[in-house]
């Protein structure tokens, strides 16, 4: 095993022996491989953040099939597939004027649906209220049957209620949109390769911004507080989570830079991240000093998430 590879095994060693062991809650387990030790060292950084994009997806696309057609038919989605909506709620004027309006009710039915070249696919059923609307910003209320969002490195299934707030800033040649993505509890399935992992998602409260200068991604940070519990192939926790401040992301959800706290029942995990490195603490108790540390690369996180 490389210095690389050991680190984050030393690192899920120390977790699971503050949470009380792997999937049976048990003593704890001293026997993790490295498969285990990455996914779980990424999960916390990676996950939170895809979910959240699969949400804003799911807004961006039925927002996308609106203006596209009328409710009832088949449309044909910007980026391929297909899908159909029906619409309740709201004013005649405002139910055919192709955007979202306060009041209206969508349900929509995804096939393989794309709301702009290049962004991720839809595909199964959700329900979207909407609670306010303007020009520049606009909140919903979506409720998820089995919703699945094809991200470019791994499939999301969500199943459950939340809450998404958007708004769009344009100053110069950079827009700059920002996401409130809220939730009292969501199932996400992550379906990589042939490994399936599946989270519990509860008391989300997750703000994640993107600018786009001239086209092309120029920022991307999140910040935010959930409680995320894993069924993973290799074990199972739960795990709160707390940013501090803001965490950038770069193109392919990498961290950046930033860092955030992860509480267990008796034990506390720091993290922070810098361009390829990331620094975790462990202070046991907690009591305020840190027991032990690691340092290992971040280049696996996206891929060792889920």
């Amino acid at each position: 095993m490389t210095p690389r590879q050991f680190a984050p095994s030393v690192l899920l060693l120390a977790l699971l022996a503050a949470c009380g062991g792997g999937g049976d809650g048990g003593a704890a387990n001293t026997e993790v491989d490295q498969e285990t030790a990455q996914a779980m060292s990424a999960n916390s950084a990676v996950i939170p953040d895809d979910s959240s994009e699969a949400s804003t997806t799911l807004l961006a696309t039925t927002k996308a099939v609106v203006a596209a057609g009328q409710a009832s038919q088949t449309i044909a989605c910007a980026g391929g597939g297909t899908a159909v909506f029906t619409v309740t709620g709201g004013s005649l004027a405002g139910v055919t004027n192709g955007v979202l309006d306060a009041g209206e009710v969508y349900s929509v039915n995804y096939n393989a649906c794309k709301g702009s070249a290049g962004a991720a696919t839809l595909n199964g059923t959700a329900t979207l209220t909407v609670v306010s609307a303007s020009a520049a910003a606009v909140e919903v209320n979506t409720a998820t049957q089995g919703i699945v969002v094809t991200l470019p490195l791994r499939t999301l299934t969500l199943n459950g209620s939340s809450t998404l707030s958007q708004t769009v800033v344009t100053s110069g040649a950079t827009t700059t949109t920002t996401n409130r993505w809220t939730s009292p509890q969501i199932v996400v399935t992550s379906q990589r390769g042939a490994r399936s992992s599946q989270f519990t998602l509860s008391a989300v409260d997750q703000t994640r911004s993107i600018s786009v200068t001239n086209g092309v991604l120029s920022a991307r940070s999140a910040s935010g507080t959930h409680t995320m519990s894993a069924v993973l192939p290799n074990g199972s926790w739960t795990i709160t989570t707390a940013t501090q401040g803001t965490v950038s992301y770069d193109a392919n959800g990498v961290p950046t830079q930033g860092a955030w706290t992860i509480t267990l029942p008796n034990n506390r995990i720091g993290i922070s991240v810098v361009p390829g490195t990331l620094t975790v603490t462990l202070d046991r108790g907690p009591d305020g000093t840190i027991d032990r540390t690691w340092v290992f690369s971040t280049t696996t996180l996206p891929t060792d998430a889920g």
